[in-house]
């Protein structure tokens, strides 16, 4: 529901770009690429934890907390593969929009930031439904709340932000991962303050997950 969802937003910017109405260039290739794929990528790792949780058969590893810690970390490292996966492909779709005369620079800082920024935004998404599972919440209701997360919310981040004249409350919200990761993920490499806060939230929400892991009663 949540790709469908998406579907909306880049339907309708893809008819004014093509009426004439507004400019298409590499970047607009690029937000549409995140804005249908970044769910896709957070959910494909997170319905393996899903699958196993939902089928009971994560009883055969939670009997000690080594097999527990070992299951967290070999989830994380799928979560990894995947981002990579999804990333590599965004870069082949928007090198061959280039070459087919999409206008628009294409430099490597851009191309290095898209990449961290898909790595970042993937594994902090997933460990946070990861953790949302640990705590007994439903996965609809984790699918819903990541659709929230990745689709919607940070629209209401930006309509805040462009009524608000508070310098602290822009600063808060301008660096809060849940608003930067949806919109700069497509679009520039972020700041180095969101850098450190994004791998601050990743280090804290992996820690999160290994602490519940381990208290899981067997």
């Amino acid at each position: 529901m949540g790709v469908l969802a998406a579907l909306g937003p880049a339907i309708l910017i893809s008819y004014l770009i093509l009426s004439g109405t507004t400019a298409f260039t590499i970047k607009h290739v690029s937000n549409f690429y995140c804005m249908l794929g970044m769910l896709a990528a957070v959910l494909h790792p997170l319905y393996f934890v899903n699958r196993d949780y939902s089928s009971k058969t994560i009883s055969l590893i939670n009997n000690s907390k080594q097999n527990r810690k070992k299951y967290v970390l070999a989830n994380v490292v799928i979560a990894l593969c995947v981002s990579l996966i999804y990333a590599a492909l965004g870069i082949v779709l928007l090198l061959v929009t280039k070459e087919l005369g999409v206008p628009g620079e294409l430099k490597a800082s851009f191309l290095l930031g898209f990449s961290v920024n898909v790595f970042l935004l993937v594994l902090t998404f997933f460990l946070f439904g990861y953790i949302l599972l640990l705590y007994g919440v439903r996965s609809g209701a984790v699918y819903g709340i990541l659709t929230a997360l990745l689709l919607f919310f940070h629209n209401i981040l930006i309509n805040v932000l462009e009524s608000t004249n508070n310098v602290f409350l822009s600063n808060i919200i301008e660096n809060f991962p849940g608003y930067f990761y949806p919109v700069m993920v497509g679009s520039n490499p972020l700041s180095p303050m969101q850098y450190f806060i994004g791998c601050l939230t990743l280090v804290v929400l992996l820690v999160l997950v290994l602490k519940k892991s381990e208290r899981i009663e067997i």
